[in-house]
């Protein structure tokens, strides 16, 4: 399996520390095992010969996608290392309070009940309402 190539400049990976999505991540996403190299400019060159390179419109809606996909996965990150944590709470010789149950139901319920869920500028989540963990 050919893993996908790339070129960059240390500046390059900047983006990421803002929580945006680069051309990198979005032909990733749309060609399984592309070999390509991101130029400096920005450019691409395109080697794998049996795949077909992403139009530039495909590209920039795939990091649109991306970037509005990101606030519900970094919002299940967070609820996946909460509901780890708790995971205590529900082990099989212990019975979990009414509270605990309602706890870990409240963080699964999370995406569905955070529907304006965002990122501010520093990419931390923000319309988010956790619920409070039972003492």
């Amino acid at each position: 399996m050919t893993q996908p190539m790339l070129r960059y400049q240390l500046s390059q990976f900047s983006n990421w520390q803002r929580n945006m999505f680069t051309k990198f991540d979005a032909i990733v996403a749309l060609v399984e095992n592309p070999s390509f190299i991101l130029e400096e400019d920005n450019s691409i060159t395109w080697l794998s010969v049996d795949k077909t390179q992403p139009t530039e419109a495909q590209i920039q809606a795939k990091i649109a996608e991306l970037e509005a996909a990101e606030p519900l996965r970094q919002l299940r990150e967070q609820r996946n290392q909460l509901l780890a944590q708790s995971d205590w709470m529900a082990v099989s010789d212990r019975t979990m309070s009414p509270e605990q149950i309602a706890y870990r139901q409240s963080l699964r319920d999370m995406p569905a009940n955070n529907p304006e869920v965002a990122l501010n500028e520093a990419g931390e989540l923000i319309n988010v309402t956790w619920p409070m963990e039972p003492q």
